[in-house]
């Protein structure tokens, strides 16, 4: 078994296929919550208010995907200095990469927030949000980018936990996030008549409760974790290895989103029921990738600790077990969208048009057929991150980008709105080219980013 400290993993010991089993299955759990978290909104709103509703947070989907990610790219960021750190067992540098962590998301949420406010109505006039939801966006991205600083601080937290092995708490904080979040948003819809607004304030709430009430844990928990006052001098050289990781991390989000903004602007010029019936696809899609996306994700918390190690033949080997274990669950996971894809999408609405509900059903069985290459590409660039390559998944997402976009203008010109699902599949399988040629030539020689000085010195 695998030496444990406070229900915390130390991955570089052990069976690396137990190790990232043990370590997935409280976040498949929790996965389970999230997805809960992000669909309670969803299923209120099209149940409860109006499809026009519904629309309306499909719409406001992507930029409130941007301010989300460039958030996680921050906090991704953090995750990786702490892993390493926890790997090379430097208490020091530990404490001051928590520190650290506290300016960045202060920092960020400040940044994020203010874009948030003050760009809904310009970003969503830009799309060509139709006009009949546009408000409701606007209204909806201000409340939840605006104040994305309780977001940034649970994320956060989060980070720090798993970055140390632990996953158990992240799982029972997210629960009760999810819980808290669905009773929430019955309240602000049904007995306030609170609509998108509401459901808004409700995701906003139950975030900074979570976060509030996990900092207290850790505190308590861990105090190896808590800074002593020499830890929060400001240090340059850590906030610069910080953004080293996490600037790139951030582009990696703005060019997904550029390509998520592209695809947005095409379908909402094919009407509210093309954005209701994407809203529907892409929330059964997060329905379908929770089998798998998890051990993907831990995937870097394994590399990030056994880097810090210098274990690299273990990355190479826990990699070969991971991208196995992934495909067979994205496997899984097609047959069952295949086959289901219709009662799922009906989940989402209550009397939907004809017309929707094919346009929903084709998204999801489109996009299913290409779930391995999709985590794929969530491993192997997880596995990139942990190691600090983070300008090669920049690449990626370049390539994906670019795929995206040109499929998503063009092929809806032959086909109609299919040609808009197929963007997705065809960018996971050309992002992934990249990523793979790096990491056959890393494994080759393993030792090339530190003779490259990529990382900056660690110090005891």
């Amino acid at each position: 078994m695998p030496k444990t400290k406070a229900a915390n993993l130390d991955m570089t010991q052990g069976s690396p296929t137990k190790l990232l089993i043990l370590f997935a299955i409280p976040m498949w759990i929790g996965g389970i919550f999230q997805l809960m978290y992000n669909m309670v909104d969803t299923i209120v709103v099209g149940r409860f208010v109006s499809i026009d509703a519904l629309a309306a947070i499909g719409a406001a989907s992507s930029t409130s995907m941007f301010i989300m990610l460039m958030g996680n790219g921050l906090t991704n960021g953090l995750s990786v200095i702490v892993s390493q750190a926890e790997g090379a067992k430097q208490g020091e540098r530990l404490l001051k990469a928590v520190t650290h962590a506290v300016y960045l998301v202060l920092g960020g949420s400040l940044v994020l927030g203010l874009a948030a406010f003050f760009g809904a109505r310009p970003m969503m006039t830009l799309l060509g949000a139709p006009e009949n939801i546009i408000d409701q966006s606007v209204v909806y991205i201000q409340i939840t980018g605006g104040l994305t600083v309780a977001l940034l601080s649970y994320n956060g937290i989060t980070s720090v936990l798993r970055a140390i092995g632990d996953s158990r708490t992240p799982l029972y904080f997210l629960i009760f996030s999810s819980l808290l979040n669905v009773g929430l948003d019955l309240f602000f819809v049904l007995a306030l008549h609170g609509g998108v607004a509401g459901v808004a304030w409700a995701t906003v709430f139950s975030q900074l409760v979570s976060a509030v009430l996990c900092l207290v844990y850790m505190a308590k928990k861990y105090p190896r974790l808590m800074p002593d006052r020499a830890a929060w001098a400001f240090d340059r050289k850590m906030i610069s290895e910080y953004l080293r990781i996490g600037l790139p991390m951030c582009a990696q989000s703005a060019v997904l989103c550029v390509g998520m903004f592209v695809i947005t602007a095409v379908i909402n010029s094919f009407g509210s029921d093309i954005v209701a019936a994407y809203t529907v696809g892409g929330k059964v899609e997060q329905l379908a990738t929770i089998s798998f996306s998890n051990v993907a994700f831990s995937f870097s918390v394994y590399a990030g600790q056994n880097f810090g190690a210098k274990q690299y033949g273990r990355i190479q080997e826990g990699l070969k077990k991971g991208v196995g274990i992934v495909g067979g669950l994205a496997l899984l996971s097609t047959a069952v969208m295949l086959f289901f894809a219709q009662p799922l999408a009906l989940i989402f609405m209550e009397q939907p048009s004809q017309y929707v509900l094919d346009a929903a059903v084709s998204m999801i069985r489109v996009e299913a057929a290409c779930y391995v290459a999709l985590g794929a590409i969530w491993t192997v660039n997880s596995a990139l991150r942990g190691i600090g390559a983070v300008k090669v998944t920049l690449i990626s997402s370049i390539v994906e980008l670019a795929s995206k976009i040109g499929i998503s203008v063009l092929l809806p010109l032959a086909i109609g709105y299919v040609g808009i699902w197929l963007a997705a599949p065809i960018g996971w399988v050309l992002g992934l080219v990249p990523s793979l040629l790096y990491l056959a030539l890393w494994f080759k020689n393993p030792e090339r980013l530190e003779r490259k000085k990529d990382r900056q010195p660690v110090r005891s």
